[in-house]
Parts: structure tokens; sequence; C-alpha cells
């Protein structure tokens, strides 16, 4: 019998693979937003992995975007990993506008949606995870701001988002943040 965490998995897989009119941009809701609970991660991690390999076993192309690996990657291809490191144990309000200002501002999208964006070009469907990594300079909800009008209409886009729910509200990582939802949320109890 399937936990609930993998009942809600196989929603979204339901989503991509058969109901894929309700996420994209003409539904109004061009995000899917699998919200858990932080403390599952590694449990969440070898779902998602599952999930990926059935979307592909089943003929699709999946963009499996790390967002930790992007991140680093990233740091480490502007030859400032070390920098960002150095600096996080001297002075984090600096480091936190330099991450912002490195890696999500930059005019219409910063470096990660336009990342994200060019596989998106490429994919039938996006699943964006370890998105935990973005606490506290960003979030994922400032990325499905920027990717909502620079991504195809029908290629949808999976946030797996370590979050809290409470009357109604998502908290990124237990914090308030801003509020971009145009995304069917999966949520759990």
């Amino acid at each position: 019998m399937p936990s609930k965490l993998q009942r809600r998995i196989e929603e979204v897989e339901q989503l991509v693979r058969e109901d894929r009119s309700e996420v994209n941009k003409r539904s109004g809701v061009p995000f899917i937003l699998f919200a858990y609970n932080p403390d599952d991660e590694l449990e969440v991690d070898k779902e998602i992995r599952n999930l990926i390999e059935k979307l592909e076993f089943n003929n699709q192309t999946v963009a499996d975007i790390d967002m930790r690996e992007l991140v680093f990657n990233t740091l480490e291809e502007r030859g400032i990993l070390d920098r960002v490191s150095s600096l996080e144990r001297r002075d984090t309000e600096k480091l936190l506008d330099g991450l912002r200002s490195s890696l999500i501002d930059g005019g219409e999208m910063g470096e990660l949606s336009s990342t994200i964006a060019a596989q998106a070009e490429r994919a039938d469907t996006v699943v964006v995870y370890r998105t935990g990594i973005l606490y506290p300079f960003s979030s994922a909800s400032t990325l499905m701001g920027q990717l909502e009008t620079n991504t195809p209409a029908d290629t949808p886009i999976v946030f797996c988002y370590p979050s809290t729910i409470d009357d109604k509200s998502i908290r990124f990582l237990d914090q308030s943040e801003g509020t971009y939802y145009r995304a069917n949320v999966i949520a759990y109890e």
C-alpha cells in the first residue's frame, strides 16, 4: 500500500502525464508546487527520483534540476565558490546580497531562472528539487515569478518545496516569503 507521500507523488505524475491541460500557462496555473515537510527531505529525494524514472520510462523528456547542484555549479563556474564560503563565515548580510545579485537578479530573469527556462525549452516536464538551498537569499516563489512568462506554455514545471502550511499559507522552510502561488499546490497533512 502506497504511503501518503507516494500517493501525493502519484498526483504529480497524473498531472504531468494525463492532466497536462490543468498545469500550463493557458489554464492560469503554470506550475505544480509539491509541498513537503522539511524533515522528509531524504524520503522526498528518493520519491522524486522514482517519479523522474517513471516519466522517462513513459517517454517523457524530463529536465531534472537539482537546485543545490545548480547553485554550487553556477558559483564554481563564475570562480566565486571559495569567496562565497569565506564570506559566509565573516559577513552573512553581504553574502546574501551577493547571492541575490549573482543568482537571482538580472533584469527579467536571474541566472538560476535562465538555466531552468533553457532546460524547459527541451523538456516535456521540468522537476526542480532540493530548493531548500535558496533559503535565505531567495525562494521558489521568486523563481516562479521570473519563469512565468519565460518558459514554454505547455511544459509543466514541478517545484518540490520544503515548507510548512498553516491557515492556507505556505511558508518556505517555515519563514515568511513572497506570495507567488499561481501553482497547483499538492500539500501534505
